[in-house]
């Protein structure tokens, strides 16, 4: 079984498709519990003995791709009910859980109809309930069962699997991992394995999708593209048609109209309601885009696809290879599925507007409890899980309401063909929305880390209580390199969670100087196959959080044994280079590699680093020389020139970039934060783990596990060059050195964050590989611009550190030692380091957000009112723009259906967007049209609402009487609580089971509009900024006059602004500053980060 995709850990068989099978004991469930397999009963763990021969299928590498139109798939697939079955010939019906193998058809079928007709049979088989089937059945029997079915086949039966490395290897069918469109999931993409295609295959629709989820091994048979594309742009359609209805149906002629509505074009058919380039997203839309955009740091990539850029490929899933083991999702819990919970409603307000209240309510009524109750995954890509309502709370169907703010976890059993959503098993439920242990609970478990404790088998595994290097074998200590009398000193990332780097700096009598560069010898402590190597594969790496830590070692190891304290005898391997101090220069056969012992005489940290290299007065360290610091600073600086090839400019962190290889050991609570330190260590630690990869390459030349970063996207990449081109900025993408080097020569920290910012879109994340198993052409690491590397120097946080240990023993043992991993088992380990690797830095981005989100709501709280920031403006779009928040190290879009607009105009062109400001209208404060409360509103809703009014007129009145001295003139609420439950109850693909709820940034104007919004005194330290990026924030009262131009002096002489024929224009171009308006919204799970332009004219 192959490892890949989202959350880590071991592949495993997909789901079993028995639709009958009911959930078992609450107490027996467990977070990696899929007790069946796909097509075939049994417990889906066993399947792995039938897996294995397919999961690393050899494509065949002259592979021509073709593309069947849709037509003949559906032809061949209808086609094998007309098939005759010979009872003479007809093979045994396999039992439950027997794979169905190919025999007695192969002279008859070609494999993919065989595969076909097996897997109708399974399916048919499984989606009856065939107690004391025997083996003399014949098929002609099956026929017979399959027209008592009652339920609607929906998807397609998967492959046998025992077919599936004949249809791949003479190249019916690719195979490759499945990624979702986070912001559609009717759109998904499978990169094959080993690049066999050189672009990915679109997937259109659930159907297609077949049940296959984000990060799946899946089995691909590709159609006609154009076909496809054709069925995509008709679904587009319909659903357009059906927003403008919704829209229609639901505009309210309450309030006075924008003038800008008379700039609104007509609608044509099929068309969507627009004012000027301004664009109208549907309701559905604009709730998931406020999830998606909000909860995360960066925003998601959409793909470029449309009738200028069709894929290249499409194909639907015909199997799932492998599925990544112990799936689960963060999620929350519901009593009806949210298309059929808003019609409820709806039907519900109706009733009590038409009766006066006074209707009784359906509650009263005695109802059946539900069987099933339906789980909303965190994820967006994840469709509703159905689960057993004996799994929820005991009194959740009488109280269900009371739980909506509760965040639960589960995983996927099982999904029938017949079923439009999979069914799950509930594993536990973690607290509340909004408290953190909470949240972070919910994102390591979205990704995959389940438990931050070791079991007692593990730890008891470990032993070594009263371990000393006298314990150790004397010939083996003294075949080890003696580094205990150098002045070696560990380096403190993170206030001591973890101390796995020592360094020490020696002069030689010929002017250069040795650096000596010591990592903890885990491999000695964990050997193969042990109790402690085994959870450290499973658990892949450590995580690292704002708040928390979850190692990947038990602390005997990683804070003892393996710790490098001060004062303590360690085993290390060690990295001595032989630097010329002039130009940082290695000469060859000056550096050297093995196994050593050493004591640290002391320890610094980042910080106190910091202060040698910016402010040598200040460091205070007795343990290490201040001039120690200097001169690996020095070194270190000649290393990264040689490296990226840098000129005279000054070298710039590029964050971003970095962490494309490797997420923050030390973590900053902005992901573009960096210091002189950190830069130094990093530096050197790409120097370790260049030379170690060079080792193993030399050593095992086949089986050497290395790190590579691909190139990044040619299109997306010339698109970005010619974009800076265009606004003034020199940039050579010749190479990773030159392309780097042109960011180095932006002055602007703030601009060049933004550059890097929309750069990143082009990149790819390094992966791990064996050498043997990938062409060298694509061995190279893009963004250290380093032709081999790996990783070496965290064994205590990386389980392939570990690997590359033990490879690394054995090319030292000169043939002592043998690494006997064998390739498929090498290759199954990488991909699953692969995995774990881009969770854990998933995990760490979602931590930062979460931090960042309530630090800004505790700043909101405290001075009560917006917060601003300035942004930098990284694209703009028909009716959108993307902006960097540098101070907060976020990336967000700012829609301009949410801006008091009369319309906008994109000049393509130029890259500008016009906007036609209504005058006097703060953001803050607006509600756009369709989230204003509507004339049909129930009696309920306005109760509620008017109760909320006199709450908030209480409220403001009773801060009136506690500042006397300063009032405030209230100019009318605006309140966006009363909002009809909007629904889609159509059936087609993903869509049904999204939620309706508030509409995106509606949360801006819980507060009485103000007319003119004041703020409080500027501090001397920013006064007259100009690119300043430091937040300010804006008191909800209206002050003097002074204090109203000194809003225009902060924000004003950022604007582009011309009046024209009355209407008030702002342009809005990219890499430019805009100030921005920020708003958190906690009571999410994960917390949202929303955000509008300030309008220039509402000053």
């Amino acid at each position: 079984m192959a490892v890949n995709g989202r959350g880590g850990g071991l592949r495993s068989s997909a789901f079993n498709t028995n639709p009958s099978e009911g959930g078992n004991d609450f107490q027996r469930r467990g977070g990696h519990a899929r007790t069946n397999s796909r097509n075939y009963e049994g417990n889906w763990r066993t399947q792995g003995q039938s897996q294995d021969q397919s999961g690393n299928i050899a494509q065949n590498q002259g592979f021509q791709p073709g593309h069947r139109s849709r037509g003949s798939v559906n032809q061949s697939m209808s086609g094998i009910g007309g098939f005759q079955y010979n009872p003479s010939q007809a093979p045994v019906l396999p039992l439950g859980g027997q794979m169905m193998m190919p025999q007695m058809y192969g002279q008859q079928l070609n494999p993919m109809q065989l595969g076909q007709l097996q897997a109708l049979q399974a399916a048919q088989m499984n989606s009856q309930q065939f107690p004391g089937l025997q083996a003399s059945q014949h098929a002609g029997q099956l026929g017979g069962q399959q027209q008592q079915q009652q339920r609607k086949t929906l998807f397609t039966p998967y492959l046998p699997q025992a077919t599936l490395p004949a249809l791949l290897g003479d190249g019916q069918l690719v195979s490759g991992i499945l990624r979702v469109n986070k912001k559609n999931r009717s759109d998904a993409y499978v990169t094959t394995l080993d690049g066999l295609l050189d672009a990915d295959i679109f997937i259109c629709g659930s159907k297609d999708r077949n049940r296959a989820l984000e990060g799946d091994l899946v089995a691909i048979e590709l159609l006609d593209v154009d076909e496809v594309w054709g069925q995509k742009r008709e679904k587009e359609e319909k659903k357009k048609r059906k927003d403008i209805t919704d829209t229609r149906s639901g505009s309210t002629n309450q309030g006075s109209q924008s003038a800008g509505q008379n700039d609104e074009s007509n609608l044509p058919e099929g068309g969507i309601r627009r004012r000027g380039s301004l664009r109208q997203r549907p309701t559905q839309k604009k709730n998931d885009d406020v999830e998606v955009e909000g909860q995360s740091l960066l925003l998601v990539e959409e793909e470029e696809i449309n009738d200028e850029q069709k894929p290249l490929y499409a194909g639907h899933v015909v199997a799932v290879i492998e599925r990544v083991a112990g799936q689960m999702f963060s999620g929350t819990l519901g009593l009806l599925r949210p298309s059929s919970q808003a019609t409820k409603e709806k039907q519900e307000a109706e009733r009590a507007a038409r009766e006066g209240g006074n209707s009784r309510s359906n509650d009263s009524r005695q109802q059946d409890k539900p069987k099933i109750v339906w789980f909303k995954p965190t994820d967006k890509r994840v469709p509703l899980i159905a689960i057993p309502t004996e799994q929820a709370p005991r009194d959740f169907v009488e109280k269900h309401q009371d739980y909506a703010d509760r965040i639960f976890v589960a995983c996927i059993k099982r999904w029938p063909i017949t079923s439009l959503h999979p069914f799950g098993t509930l594993v536990e439920q973690l607290g509340r929305m909004g408290e953190l242990k909470v949240e972070t609970d919910a994102l390591l478990r979205d990704n995959n880390f389940s438990s931050d404790e070791f079991s007692d088998a593990v730890l008891r595994s470990i032993g070594l209580q009263d371990w000393s290097l006298a314990q150790e074998d004397e010939a083996a200590i003294a075949a080890r390199r003696d580094y205990r009398d150098e002045k070696v000193f560990t380096i403190d990332y993170n206030g001591g969670a973890e101390l796995g780097n020592a360094v020490h700096v020696t002069s030689r009598p010929d002017g250069k100087i040795d650096i000596g560069i010591h990592i903890p010898d885990v491999a000695h402590f964990v050997k193969p196959n042990s109790l402690a190597d085994r959870e450290a594969k499973k658990r892949g790496t450590a995580v690292h959080l704002i708040n928390r830590f979850c190692p990947l070692l038990p602390p005997k190891l990683s804070g003892e044994l393996c710790s490098l304290e001060p004062g303590e005898e360690r085993l290390t391997i060690s990295v001595v280079f032989t630097v010329n101090p002039v130009n940082g220069a290695v000469a060859e056969g000056d550096s050297w590699v093995g196994k050593s012992i050493i004591k640290s005489a002391g320890k610094v940290s980042l910080s106190d680093m910091d202060k040698a290299l910016t402010d040598a007065a200040t460091f205070d360290n007795a343990t290490v020389p201040v001039n120690t610091i200097q001169i690996l600073q020095a070194v270190a600086q000649k290393f990264r020139e040689a490296r990226l090839g840098a000129g005279s400019e000054p070298i710039a962190p590029l964050r971003l970039l970095q962490q494309l290889d490797d997420e923050n050991n030390q973590v900053q609570h902005n992901i573009f934060d960096s210091t002189e330190a950190l830069e130094l260590v990093e530096e050197l630690m790409h120097k370790a783990n260049s030379y170690v990869a060079q080792r193993l390459v030399e050593g095992l030349p086949d089986k050497a596990l290395l790190r590579r970063q691909a190139a990044p996207n040619s299109r997306r990449l010339q698109t970005f060059v010619e974009r800076m081109t265009a606004l003034g900025y020199d940039i050579d993408a010749s190479g990773s050195g030159a392309l780097q080097n042109s960011l180095f020569k932006v002055d602007d920290a703030d601009l060049r964050k933004g550059m890097e910012t929309v750069l990143l879109k082009s990149m790819q994340r390094a992966k791990y590989f064996i050498s043997g198993k990938t062409a060298k052409v694509v061995w190279p690491h893009y963004t250290l611009n380093l032709p081999l590397y790996t990783h070496f120097t965290n064994p205590t946080r990386r389980y392939a550190d570990i690997i590359v240990h033990r490879q690394l023993e054995a090319v030292l043992s000169e043939g002592k030692i043998e690494f006997s991993d064998d390739m498929e088992n090498l290759v199954k380990t990488v991909e699953a380091c692969n995995t774990k690797k881009d969770s854990a830095q998933n995990a760490q981005e979602q931590s930062i957000h979460i931090e960042s989100c309530r630090t800004m709501d505790k700043k909101r709280q405290e001075v009560n009112g917006d917060l601003i920031a300035e942004g930098i403006v990284l694209c703009v779009y028909e009716s959108a723009f993307d902006v960097l928040i540098p101070e907060w190290g976020f990336e967000k879009r700012v829609h301009c259906d949410q801006l008091p607009l009369k319309k906008a105009e994109f000049r393509k062109e130029k890259r500008v967007l016009e906007l036609y400001w209504e005058k006097g209208v703060p953001s803050s404060a607006y509600v756009p049209e369709d989230e204003r409360p509507k004339a049909a509103a129930s009696m309920r809703m306005s109760n509620a609402l008017a109760a909320a009014r006199q709450a908030e007129e209480a409220e403001r009145v009773k801060k009136e009487r506690e500042e006397a001295t300063r009032k405030q003139t209230d100019t009318g609420t605006i309140s966006t609580d009363d909002v009809d439950a909007l629904f889609d109850d159509d059936e087609d693909d993903d869509n049904t089971s999204d939620v309706t709820e508030a509409m995106a940034g509606a949360s801006l104007a819980e507060r009485p509009t103000q007319s003119v919004p004041g703020s409080p005194a500027r501090s001397a330290s920013n006064a007259g900024a100009l690119h300043r990026t430091r937040s300010d924030s804006k008191v909800p009262v209206t002050e003097a006059v002074e204090t109203r131009l000194t809003n225009k002096e902060k924000y004003l002489k950022l604007f582009t602004l011309r009046e024209e024929g009355g209407d008030y224009i702002q342009d809005v171009t990219e890499m430019t500053r805009v100030p921005i308006i920020l708003k958190t919204d906690l009571t999410k799970s994960p917390p949202c980060l929303t955000i509008r332009s300030l309008n220039p004219y509402a000053l």
